[in-house]
This record gives structure tokens, sequence and C-alpha cells, in this order.
């Protein structure tokens, strides 16, 4: 199997758990695609003025191992932190296995037109709060052209190839099959580590 690309648009949030006491919440988010030897990560601009509903528009491309996707090894996460002088602090997450992701092998494909999905927020004291959009796309050999759904809120429920239908909530991923059990992604050795600063305390 040949390399992809995955094109990302991390559109928005929405209703994010409000974690500062004092100053307003700016927010911004961290994109991580794990599972290969090289990790890929991208950090979005920081919201200032949306607070609890950040807007970011923010492009994003990854190259994809089609195998290891294929495979249940890869997961896109998306981090999202709030921006504070003292330290910034972690909102919520969202892990998408990217195998749920992927076209099919059979040409029902996602093709070339951008994708939605609006996936659950968890916290770090692991309760849903929120919901996370972004819009998405493969190009590659073993991409064919095919139609752009859009899909209701999910918290790990794998994306429609058929219809409009909303999904019902999952606690987690069924594991792809032949593969064992999906146990979630510990990110970087710390859930809430923010890749890109290192300095995690403080007062909101």
């Amino acid at each position: 199997m040949t390399d992809l690309t995955l094109e990302l648009n991390i559109n928005s949030a929405s209703d994010l758990e409000y974690v500062n006491h004092i100053t307003k919440m700016n927010v911004y988010a961290v994109i991580t695609l794990l599972g290969d030897r090289n990790i890929q990560k991208v950090k979005t601009a920081v919201d200032r003025y949306g607070g609890s509903n950040p807007n970011w528009n923010h492009a994003v491309k990854f190259s994809v191992n089609e195998r290891l996707a294929r495979e249940g090894r890869l997961t896109l996460v998306v981090g999202l932190f709030s921006s504070r002088i003292l330290g910034d602090k972690g909102i919520g997450k969202v892990e998408v296995p990217l195998v749920y992701l992927l076209p099919s092998t059979n040409g029902n494909s996602n093709g070339h037109g951008m994708k939605f999905a609006t996936y659950e927020v968890r916290t770090p004291s692991e309760r849903m709060k929120g919901s996370l959009t972004f819009s998405y796309r493969f190009n590659g050999a073993a991409v064919v052209s095919g139609p752009v759904h859009h899909q209701g809120p999910m918290s790990w429920a794998p994306p429609s190839q058929h219809g409009y239908g909303p999904y019902p909530y999952m606690s987690q991923p069924p594991p792809p099959a032949g593969y064992g059990p999906y146990r979630g992604v510990n990110w970087l050795g710390n859930p809430w580590a923010n890749p890109f600063q290192t300095n995690m305390g403080g007062l909101g």
C-alpha cells in the first residue's frame, strides 16, 4: 500500500469546559498523528475571542502510511488547551483511530471533497464535555471520487459511508477486526501534556 495525504481543517469547538478561574479562556488545539515512528504534530493559532466556543479553521496536512492506518495502528489526537501566562491548561481531547476515517477499498470513498465530522471532547476527569468539528479528506493512489457527507456529533462512532443519520454515543471505539482491543492513547506519556510547552501549571 502507498502513503496517503490526510488533509484536515480544524474548524471549531463548542461548549468546552471552562478551565480558567479568573481570566478569559483563550483556546488553541494541538493536532497529533500517533502510531508511526515519526510522530507528526501541528499547533493552531490561539482563539482569543470565542471562549468556550473557539473557531480556528486551521488547515493541516499529514503523511499517512496506509498499511498502518488500515491495521488500526494510527490515531488522530486533537488536544485542546487554554493559553495562560503562568502555564497552559488542558481542556480536553478527541482521539480517533484513523481506520474509521479512511475511505474504503471498494470504491465507497470520501473522495476529493472534504467530509465533516463532529466528536465529543473528553476532559481530564474522563467525562464528555463539548464537541470538536473538523473536516478531512485523503489524497493518494487508493482514493477515488465519492460523495461528501456531514455527520452528527459522535464520541467514538466511526464515520458513516452511507446517508446522513446520527450515531449513538459510544464510550470507546470498537476494536478493528483482528487487532485486539483499543486501549486509547496515552499522549506522549502524559495524556494532557502539550508537546509545544512543558510548563502546564499556574492559575487561570
